[in-house]
């Protein structure tokens, strides 16, 4: 059994896992998010970004900023945020070929802001440093 294996009975019901899970793979502790991941007044917010690519370069626990683009060359991207961190990276389905999900944990003004602007916007992201 690896170090920190679940045993059967382990109370999981309110805790959320922090990525994919095979079949038959044992669940430690390391495989679910942290209580504080989603402390405070943070919300997880789903994003779906157009570039698969640039999502396979994320990692649970990365701090990035996210960026709204608009299609016109003079504007520049407008910050929607700054370091919010993210706390899953959903499987890719199949059955989706646009994109893919990353999870973040963000205050409820900056889901808002970041809503709004997936519906008129291409989202972008850049890693930051780790400022904690």
């Amino acid at each position: 059994m690896p170090s920190g294996a679940l045993r059967p009975g382990a109370e999981v019901a309110k805790r959320v896992l922090a990525g994919p899970v095979r079949s038959g793979e044992p669940l430690t502790d390391a495989r679910f998010l942290s209580p504080s991941a989603l402390a405070g007044d943070l919300l997880a917010y789903p994003l779906r970004l157009d570039d698969a690519e640039i999502v396979s370069l994320l990692h649970v626990g990365d701090r990035i900023d996210l960026y709204a683009a608009t299609s016109t060359a003079a504007d520049s991207a407008n910050q929607l945020a700054r370091a919010v961190s993210v706390v899953t990276l959903p499987a890719r389905s199949a059955a989706s070929s646009s994109g893919a999900l990353v999870v973040i944990a963000a205050r409820s003004d900056v889901v808002s802001r970041v809503a709004q602007a997936t519906a008129n916007t291409r989202i972008t992201v850049a890693l930051t440093p780790d400022t904690s």
